[in-house]
């Protein structure tokens, strides 16, 4: 923006008269006072403010000295002419004692603002929290996230409490209380730890108390699940009778194809190439914020293609609400239980199925099963390789999906058909 410098002594006469002339011109007017050396009224379009530039005293290491600062001392609504230089010549006194009155303000606003966050209890905490880190529960993993910080300071008693309140006491108290159950008392005590590196970076505590716990009192990980289907028990979820035809036909889908349950509910048709018979996913569709390519079987093309493409963005628009996410996973557990007659059944062990029955069947390298998973963290892939090794290795992905589709054929699971 253009500025227009003008020298005057600054009375409420002069800046009436530049505050009209500023909205005819449509451009910043900055008037510097001819009494006080320094001080500046800055005009513009919507905001008018007393400043004050200066230079503190001595050198910098080197010879040089000190950067100019301008600083905002008020504005002509709250501030007269004559206010405006006493305050101006305070700074100068603070300047000839050695002081950076920049800095001073800097710290008295600091300790301003945290004094009133030492004001605002956990509960309101948490719902700034909600609000600017979790996006108002976007996400299922968000809205689990900020349904475990609310249960912790339940528990603890602490959601009218502020937050200096919480002590590495309240959370070995925490860690004790799910001794029994360690899975959840890690997803309580990590969210909490999470919730409290917010307050953290806030400046509301100094220190996030879970890091106070030892790792003789965290809740130990729970054992990896080792389920896994046999080809048999495969073939009972495959021609599983009973099930809604979209819940089947995801099913299917997922028996044919190693993707997380989410990605696999959430895909959409603009993501399948029918030409090249494969899957695009950008870091936003998947778990580890990476692009990723699923090359598909004959058979799981014919999952997705048998039948009229849905009046729907969604591949699999397995909600009974028009448009809107999967949810009910656990009902649909259930009735793949009682339709397969496998009481034990868990969507994600078709994943671990895969990689089990491909590395028993086939001579097909377990990197190669490995990255079809799309882990981040791999025993096999690590650091640049994963990257640099996406393009050299979609061919050979490619081949795998093929032996696995033949092998689902071959255990008697079927492509369908549209008059299935």
């Amino acid at each position: 923006m253009p500025t227009k410098n003008i020298k005057c002594k600054i009375d409420q006469r002069s800046i009436d008269r530049y505050l009209k002339e500023q909205r005819l011109l449509s451009e910043r007017i900055t008037l510097s006072d001819q009494v006080c050396s320094g001080l500046k009224l800055v005009i513009n379009n919507k905001s008018c403010s007393w400043t004050y530039a200066y230079r503190k005293r001595g050198y910098i290491d080197g010879g040089k000295r000190h950067p100019q600062r301008t600083i905002k001392i008020g504005d002509p609504m709250s501030m007269s002419p004559a206010e405006a230089r006493l305050a101006a010549e305070t700074i100068k006194s603070q300047i000839r004692a050695g002081e950076d009155p920049a800095l001073t303000l800097r710290a008295n606003d600091q300790m301003r603002r945290s004094e009133e966050a030492q004001k605002k209890t956990c509960s309101q905490w948490l719902e700034r929290y909600t609000r600017e880190q979790m996006k108002s529960g976007q996400t299922k993993y968000k809205q689990d996230e900020v349904r475990n910080v609310l249960f912790v300071l339940q528990e603890l008693f602490l959601l009218d409490a502020y937050p200096n309140a919480i002590t590495p006491r309240h959370m070995r108290d925490l860690a004790d209380m799910y001794r029994e159950r360690p899975a959840t008392g890690r997803q309580r005590l990590g969210a909490m730890s999470r919730f409290l590196d917010y307050l953290l970076d806030e400046e509301v505590v100094t220190t996030n108390s879970v890091v106070a716990v030892s790792k003789r009192r965290k809740p130990k990980p729970p054992p990896p699940r080792e389920n896994f289907f046999s080809p048999e028990q495969l073939a009972s979820l495959w021609h599983a009778e009973g099930l809604k035809p979209i819940y089947q036909r995801y099913l299917r889908f997922m028996i044919s194809t190693p993707l997380r349950a989410g990605e696999a509910a959430k895909l959409r048709w603009d993501q399948v190439d029918a030409d090249r018979s494969e899957l695009h996913f950008t870091h936003h569709d998947t778990k580890n914020s990476e692009h990723f390519v699923m090359p598909l079987s004959k058979i799981a093309a014919n999952v997705i293609w048998a039948f009229p493409q849905e009046q729907s963005r969604f591949v699999f628009p397995l909600s009974s609400l028009d448009g809107a996410q999967m949810s009910a996973w656990s009902h649909f557990n259930r009735c793949v239980r009682k339709a397969s007659g496998i009481d034990h059944f868990i969507l994600h062990d078709l994943r671990r199925t895969f990689s089990t029955l491909m590395a028993e069947h086939t001579d097909t390298s377990e990197s190669i099963i490995d990255s079809l998973l799309n882990h981040k963290q791999s025993a096999t892939r690590g650091g640049v390789m994963r990257h640099y090794q996406k393009a050299k290795n979609l061919e050979k992905r490619r081949d795998v999906m093929a032996q696995w589709g033949k092998l689902l054929e071959k255990w008697g699971m079927t492509p369908p058909t549209a008059n299935e």
